[in-house]
């Protein structure tokens, strides 16, 4: 069965989606593309560049073109509202992250989709990348030991968003991930801390700490998460990087490399000469042969729920996208 998908939304991340969707067509998944923006001529101009549909209008999108799913990619004041337009017509949606910017539209998303039977999917894309689902699955696994640390650094290379903070655009991700690897509890404490930019009400830089219980099956005290954001990289540009230490291994995860993650072994903590030099630890590489890139694998996923009329998401639903936005909220309140 064919399965027609609309982009909605063609800014940096829309245009990913359509790539991406594209080249999953091109492989032989069998989609066809529908490329909707309120500026024709940006519609027009990547539609033809992918072999897709452009349209203009996202009330047309079942009445004239039978779209079964649609991305949204828009701007995130309106995920919400064009959510649940699409979600009352039958249409299976993937909201780009944050569902909403505020926990009671998040939910009303939520209960919308329940209500209408549809599929709710939200864009928290690095729940899909191969090293992060590894080490979920290490950590599930009791292959650490308790969890003692979790640090993750999210820099960009640009001006601050004049419409979201670093902690509502980058942030999220970190404590949406922090909160998958850790069995998806909630965290127990948050505080956070900003610089401002130049723009009021936006901030710059953000370092958020987190206590998030151990997971089902493992003893030991709350584990410790730093979450460090910011628009402008001054050192290293950009940099995607998470650090899981444990207290027989530790992780290294490079978010722009999906081949493989480093295991460090320290069994009880041990130190020494022996583990690869003085408060060393001996390294291995674990390469995963399957790994793609996050997007690739979120939208893979999703057009799988929709081709056997899935009505849930077990990775990313609705209520990954309600906690995600809770815990925003926590961050923006602990600035006050």
């Amino acid at each position: 069965m064919t399965i027609r998908v609309a982009v909605v939304g063609t800014g940096y991340w829309g245009r990913n989606h359509v790539r991406t969707l594209a080249a999953l067509r091109d492989q032989g998944t069998d989609l066809e593309l529908i490329v909707c923006d309120i500026d024709l001529a940006r519609a027009t101009e990547l539609a033809n560049e992918h072999q897709a549909t452009p349209s203009t209008d996202v009330n047309t999108l079942v009445s004239e073109l039978n779209v079964d799913a649609a991305t949204i990619a828009t701007p995130s004041p309106l995920h919400a509202q064009q959510a649940i337009q699409l979600i009352k017509k039958g249409v299976s949606v993937l909201v780009e992250k944050p569902l909403a910017l505020t926990v009671d539209e998040a939910e009303n998303v939520f209960q919308t989709a329940t209500s209408n039977s549809t599929l709710l999917s939200v864009g928290h894309v690095f729940r899909h990348h191969a090293g992060v689902k590894e080490a979920r699955n290490m950590i599930a696994d009791g292959n650490l030991g308790p969890v003692r640390l979790l640090e993750s650094i999210r820099t960009a290379v640009r001006d601050p968003r004049p419409d979201m903070g670093a902690i509502h655009a980058l942030g999220i991700h970190d404590y949406d991930v922090f909160s998958y690897l850790m069995g998806d509890n909630p965290p127990s404490n948050l505080i956070s801390r900003a610089t401002p930019s130049t723009i009021e009400g936006i901030e710059d830089h953000a370092v958020t700490l987190l206590s998030f219980p151990q997971p089902t099956g493992l003893e030991g005290p709350h584990a410790l998460c730093q979450s460090t954001v910011g628009w402008r990289g001054r050192i290293g540009g950009k940099q995607r990087s998470l650090r899981i230490i444990g207290r027989d291994k530790s992780i290294d995860v490079d978010y722009l490399d999906h081949s493989g993650i480093w295991i460090h072994h320290h069994p009880n903590e041990e130190v020494g000469g022996e583990f690869g030099g003085p408060g060393a630890a001996r390294r291995e590489r674990i390469n995963l042969p399957l790994g793609e890139p996050a997007l690739t694998a979120e939208l893979r996923h999703f057009i799988g729920l929709v081709s056997c009329n899935a009505t849930q998401d077990p990775i990313t639903g609705g209520e990954v996208g309600i906690s995600g936005v809770k815990m925003v909220e926590m961050a923006l309140q602990s600035l006050n």
